[in-house]
């Protein structure tokens, strides 16, 4: 996270603050093990079972680094202390499953599911950079002062069936819980400072965020169907995947609130509350979510030609976020988008033109100020050959090097005043990779 040399190091009008770099280190530890069986009760039922635990530990330190003032004086913004991000993070997880998978007859197959998880995660006291900024101080003293052990006891649970009509209809259809404990940054993102803030953002927004140690885990409901129609031989497919979603507790954000009288150094403010077209400060909140689309994807055969079998494949996906609490769109839902293949098949060749659309990214969450997009479309190339063991893949990756932005591809923060917020603009999507070649190779034995 320290500078580079197309950051900007002067701060101010000249001779200005020589900003010198911000140091930041991170250590991560996992240690697991995981032990899983599979009996076979009967011809018809099989029982999977199994249990897993991961220890998990996490420190995040950023070392001091006093700016440098004119006339050579340094100023202590970032000093003279280190700064404890995460002090022995650490999120132990313990867990019990069960699947029972029967065949009840050669048209229905059922699958029930069940898991226990406990969730453990704590972390140690910290301290900002100096005690006599209320950003580093208040944040730290009020965080050191609560108590930060929080245990979670999750459940999943899968029912699901599949029935074939005959031998080209098959339906699937079921319903899932699904149980997530927050991670370390969400809960334990302590410092109310500005800097600090905007340090601590892991969803790629440009915004900065605060931790809350009372999160719950989110838990979302969902029920889907798929329909398949098929050829015998699967030489044509086509699936259909509609579901829907619902999430309680859902993790999203909120504008932080703070103090309006240090609005510039501490989150919140009436000025975060009602921006709009510039980064702000935010804190991670339980709020009820909704998702709901649909998948469809497909292949079939073109014919026989000269230059080998031709074939067509595709697929297309919707989905739409909602943030039921506030009426918000939810983050980084990519909007309608499809792709569609011309397949050329001849001995050892396998071929494609691949064409790539999304719509334009116009539903976006307001409480982050997030981006929108325009649609594009892109061809790439693919190619393989295969011949015994070996095989070569190659292709070109945006033919025509258009100037694209993916819609779930974050903001651009990358250069200008970075240690400044709201110093870089707003509004910049990261843009997509250019015209990119590969190729590889395998070889099986």
């Amino acid at each position: 996270m320290d500078f580079g040399a197309d950051k900007q190091f002067v701060y101010g009008a000249a001779p200005g603050i020589v900003a010198p770099g911000m140091p930041m280190d991170t250590e991560g530890k996992t240690t697991g093990a995981s032990v899983k069986a599979s009996i076979n009760l009967t011809q018809q039922d099989t029982l999977r079972i199994g249990s897993e635990y991961q220890h998990y530990k996490l420190n995040d330190w950023w070392p001091p680094s006093p700016a440098v003032l004119p006339g050579g004086f340094t100023y202590g913004g970032m000093a003279p202390d280190t700064f404890w991000n995460i002090n022995d993070g650490q999120r132990d997880r313990a867990a019990l499953f069960g699947e029972w998978e029967s065949r009840i007859n050669p048209a229905w197959t059922t699958l029930l599911g069940a898991r226990y998880e406990r969730v453990k995660t704590d972390a140690g006291p910290v301290q900002g950079y100096n005690t006599m900024m209320a950003g580093y101080s208040v944040s730290a003293n009020a965080f050191n002062a609560r108590s930060r052990e929080r245990t979670d006891n999750n459940w999943d649970a899968t029912a699901l069936a599949r029935y074939t009509a005959d031998a080209t209809r098959t339906v699937e259809f079921g319903y899932a819980m699904k149980t997530r404990s927050p991670n370390l940054y969400e809960r334990y993102s302590w410092s109310r400072n500005g800097m600090a803030l905007e340090m601590n953002n892991f969803v790629g927004d440009g915004n900065g965020y605060l931790g809350d140690p009372d999160l719950k885990p989110e838990k979302a409901h969902t029920l889907s169907a798929t329909f398949d129609w098929h050829a015998p031989d699967r030489a044509w497919e086509f699936k259909a995947t509609p579901y829907y979603t619902h999430v309680t507790d859902y993790i999203d954000a909120q504008r932080c609130q703070g103090s309006g009288m240090m609005m510039n150094a501490l989150c919140g403010g009436v000025a975060n509350n009602t921006a709009v077209n510039k980064f702000v400060h935010l804190q991670y909140a339980n709020q009820s979510a909704r998702l709901y689309g649909i998948d469809l994807s497909g292949h079939m055969p073109l014919g026989k030609t000269g230059a080998g079998d031709l074939g067509l494949k595709g697929l297309l996906n919707y989905t739409h976020g909602e943030n039921r609490d506030t009426g918000d769109d939810l983050y980084n839902i990519m909007p309608l988008n499809a792709r569609l293949t011309l397949m050329q098949k001849r001995g050892g060749w396998d071929n494609g033109v691949e064409l790539v659309m999304v719509k334009a990214k116009d539903k976006v969450s307001d409480v982050r100020n997030e981006i929108k997009t325009p649609g594009y479309g892109l061809v790439n190339l693919r190619g393989s050959y295969t011949w015994q063991q070996a095989r070569v893949d190659f292709g070109v990756e945006n033919l025509f090097d258009k100037l694209y932005y993916p819609p779930t591809g974050g903001a651009y923060t990358g250069q200008g005043m970075t240690m400044s917020f709201n110093g870089i603009p707003w509004g910049i999507a990261v843009p997509g990779m250019g015209r990119s070649l590969y190729t590889g190779m395998s070889y099986a034995f």
